[in-house]
């Protein structure tokens, strides 16, 4: 079974872009709507694409698990169920705010054994679609919500990268160009 075979992906978007003002996901940047740009970094390296927080024509939206408001961890907690019941062994992250990956990023992540994320962007990783309810437990029994509380409770391998610019605010973006 190839990597992409037994790999699903997730672009987590729903968030409230509160520094940004207005739906950054639906925020055009060098022609392309910022969602955009994650999905198509997934379709190569996945064999499914799932987007969390926001609907999308192309991409089937999947809930949050156990339910909205927990942040990029109730997004993954859903997708993962999601791959899972798809016959996904593993699910790669990535949030909706980074058009452009350090070349190779997404390839090194799918060839992590186990979990494994990106440090300086731990919502950017690789995760076990088995942990899904283990996901759904930590974050019903008041957990922290914080995405690299997760990854050290699963020991999950920190991957350094180059520098990755997330879009948080609209001046980020004017910087890019």
């Amino acid at each position: 079974m190839t990597a992409a075979a037994s790999t699903a992906g997730v672009v987590l978007a729903g968030g409230a872009s509160s520094r940004f003002g207005r739906d950054k996901a639906e925020e055009i940047y060098a022609g392309r709507k910022l969602i955009d740009w994650s999905i198509a970094a997934l379709a190569p390296v996945c064999g499914a694409v799932f987007v969390s927080g926001h609907a999308h024509a192309t991409a089937e939206s999947v809930p949050d698990r156990p339910r909205t408001g927990l942040g990029p961890l109730g997004g993954l907690a859903g997708a993962l169920a999601a791959a899972r019941d798809r016959g996904f062994a593993r699910l790669v992250s990535l949030p909706c705010d980074t058009p452009h990956l350090p070349e190779g990023l997404l390839d090194r992540l799918c060839r992590s054994d186990g979990a494994a994320f990106v440090l300086s962007c731990p919502v950017i990783g690789i995760w076990p679609s088995a942990d899904a309810e283990r996901l759904v437990t930590w974050l019903e029994n008041g957990r922290p919500r914080a995405m690299r509380a997760w990854a050290e409770a699963i020991a999950a391998r920190a991957i350094e990268s180059n520098a990755i610019v997330n879009i948080n605010r609209v001046q980020d973006m004017e910087k890019l160009g």
